[in-house]
This record gives structure tokens, C-alpha cells and sequence, in this order.
């Protein structure tokens, strides 16, 4: 096996995955996400297969029979069914950028498209309620007990309170960034 196979990058690659990430990141950053990627998917592409693999990794405190496609819908930007390395590296270079602050604007993008689970452009309310859930039973916190419920629910009213303009019962990318903005 050819050990040299998929840890180095190239100064070409290099170069362009810091223009992909904006610098966002350090090059020591993206060499060890590089490394990491490639030991854990040597074909280069992360499937849904894989990503329950990665999430393992990732989340450890999360139970088995978690739902994330949450989170693999963040992170598979041109929607395809695949992560590739660049898809990973700009989700990582958003909600952890290790050169500058958060991009509260990027931020918002990215979890507008972890609700948006059918991909039509809307997150409604059942989107919503469904993706807090998932990440209430991602942190391993029992998504049937009543107090869960009634902040899941605390929280879908509020956001709809705070950015339903038109009160549709369902929220847009813009009416959320706008609300972000208040």
C-alpha cells in the first residue's frame, strides 16, 4: 500500500482550497482535515454510507439511532447525495473558521439548508420541528420528554414570531436573514 498516497497536497491544491475556504483556514488546518479525510475515505468521496462513519467520529455522544442528514445536508452543498473534500472543508471553514470571526450571514445559510429537508426553498414549521428534534437526540437528550418538547416547540414559535413576515407558516432564506438583522 502507498503510504505517500492522499496525505500530501499539492501547492496548486493547496492554494485552491484556501480560495474555496475564503482563508477561512489555516494551511496546518486544512493539511490535517486533508490527512483525516483521506485515511477515513481513501475513494475521496463521503456517501451517506460514510458519513455515519464520519458522525461517529464526530459525535460520539450521539445515539445510534440518531437522524443527521441534518448536518449532511449542510455539508453536500450542490445536493448530490456526495460530500467531497471541498464541500467538507467550506462547512468547516463556516461554522469553525480558525483565521477570522464567524460569518453570522454564512451561518444562517448553512442552517436554513439543514431545515430545508425536501429542498424546496421553505423551511415550514413540521421542517423545523423535525431537524431540533434530530439535533436534541444528536446531544442525546430524550426528545419525548415534556420539557424537550415544549423548548422544541418554544423555539419553532419563536422563530416563526420573529421571521414569518408574511405568515405563511413558513419561512424563506431571505425572511430569515432579514430577521437575523432585527
Amino acid at each position: 500500500k502507498n503510504k505517500k498516497m492522499g496525505t500530501k497536497i499539492s501547492k496548486e491544491e493547496m492554494k485552491e482550497f484556501q480560495n474555496t475556504t475564503k482563508n477561512k483556514l489555516t494551511k496546518k488546518d486544512i493539511q490535517q482535515y486533508y490527512k483525516f479525510w483521506h485515511e477515513l475515505f481513501p475513494k475521496g468521496d463521503m456517501d451517506k454510507k460514510g458519513f455515519k462513519k464520519f458522525a461517529k467520529i464526530a459525535m460520539p455522544e450521539a445515539p445510534q439511532d440518531a437522524d443527521i442528514d441534518y448536518l449532511f445536508r449542510a455539508m453536500d452543498s450542490d445536493k448530490n447525495g456526495t460530500i467531497t473534500f471541498k464541500e467538507f472543508l467550506i462547512f468547516q471553514s463556516v461554522t469553525a473558521p480558525t483565521t477570522q470571526p464567524l460569518q453570522p450571514n454564512e451561518l444562517i445559510d448553512m442552517a436554513f439548508d439543514m431545515y430545508d429537508e425536501d429542498n424546496d426553498g421553505y423551511v415550514t414549521e413540521q421542517e423545523m420541528r423535525d431537524s431540533l428534534t434530530n439535533m436534541f437526540k444528536a446531544k442525546n437528550l430524550d426528545v419525548t420528554s415534556k420539557d424537550v418538547v415544549k423548548t422544541i416547540n418554544q423555539r419553532v414559535e419563536n422563530l416563526l414570531l420573529l421571521a414569518d413576515e408574511n405568515g405563511d407558516g413558513k419561512l424563506t432564506r431571505q425572511e430569515i436573514q432579514k430577521a437575523c438583522k432585527k
